[in-house]
């Protein structure tokens, strides 16, 4: 991988995918426009202090009204991330909603796969620690302290090849459009292998390292008083659609991109507004299995993190 030349047509593209076309930098803005509304809610009320949660000031009406349209819109952008993720030269469409709509679900799956059996072996980890399971209170040569010591070896491990196979699962899910290539093991780690480990993480590291520099930056804009938050929620396109297209260039080598056709006449149109009706069972089926792997795999660290800092009052 040529991390200067990935730099470089990123920045190109950027350019190119926003200011070539305002309107899809307007589309993405309105669809942050929620979770900044929410943010300002809850500052606004003071429901947050700490880590201490003010349950009885939250506005559930407006707080649940933006929460699930922010879902909404959350599916939508990352369906367009499945988009910049496939690679082509010219900047993608917003268009298809339903496709967007679904593609975003599908993707937001394929990380908590891999979440769900680290997120398990923590609970279990917080149990025998507190006790509950096996007695470990002091450190030392006990079952529990083993059992404990055992269990992190395997989430280091599991994380460790997550973090590897779920960027290039994700890009491969982006170009075959089948969620089952996002789990190709051998696949994906000859990827891994052609770019080699190193440099994979180093430019994972310099990715992150841009996106966290960016966002530090924003958030210090959005404490402006009154503009700051548009401002930042202005400001936030072109950080998703480089980081994306930065990592878009991992998989270039083994898998072509699709190219996609944009364009349709009226009568295209009418097929496409049919076939996104039949796509609505498709949809709610990957709405419940998102649904189910959330549950199993945010569950434990919910209960866990609870239980240390008293987020729920008993």
């Amino acid at each position: 991988m040529d991390v200067s030349h990935s730099v470089l047509e990123s920045a190109a593209f950027t350019r190119a995918t926003l200011a070539g076309r305002w309107s899809r930098w307007l589309i993405l803005v309105v669809l942050g426009l929620p979770w900044m509304l929410l943010s300002s809610l809850v500052e606004s009320s003071r429901i947050l202090e700490g880590t201490i949660i003010h349950w009885k000031l939250i506005p559930w009406d407006e707080a649940g009204l933006l929460i699930g349209a922010g879902l909404l819109c959350n599916f939508l952008i990352s369906g367009y991330i499945v988009r910049l993720l496939e690679g082509t030269p010219a900047p993608p469409e917003f268009d298809r909603g339903t496709v967007l709509f679904l593609d975003g679900i599908k993707v937001h799956v394929i990380p908590l796969v891999w979440i769900l059996v680290p997120s398990v072996l923590a609970f279990v980890q917080y149990a025998i620690s507190t006790g509950q399971l096996l007695p470990a209170s002091e450190w030392g040569a006990t079952p529990g302290t083993i059992v404990i010591l055992v269990l992190l070896l395997i989430q280091l491990v599991i994380l460790f090849i997550a973090l590897q196979y779920v960027v290039i699962g994700a890009i491969r899910f982006s170009r075959t459009g089948s969620v089952a290539e996002a789990y190709n093991v051998m696949a994906i780690k000859a990827t891994v292998s052609r770019i080699g480990i190193v440099n994979y993480f180093v430019a994972l590291g310099i990715i992150t390292f841009v996106g966290l520099l960016f966002s530090f930056g924003l958030h210090a804009l959005s404490l402006v008083p009154f503009v700051g938050g548009f401002l930042a929620l202005g400001l936030w396109p072109p950080v998703v659609v480089y980081c994306v297209r930065f990592v878009s260039h991992f998989c270039d080598e083994e898998m072509a991109p699709l190219g996609k056709k944009t364009v349709m006449d009226r009568g295209a149109r009418a097929l496409s507004r049919v076939a996104a009706l039949g796509m609505i069972p498709e949809i709610l089926t990957w709405l419940v299995i998102l649904a189910v792997l959330s549950l199993l795999s945010f569950t434990p660290m919910v209960l866990m993190v609870a239980s240390i800092t008293g987020l729920f009052p008993g």
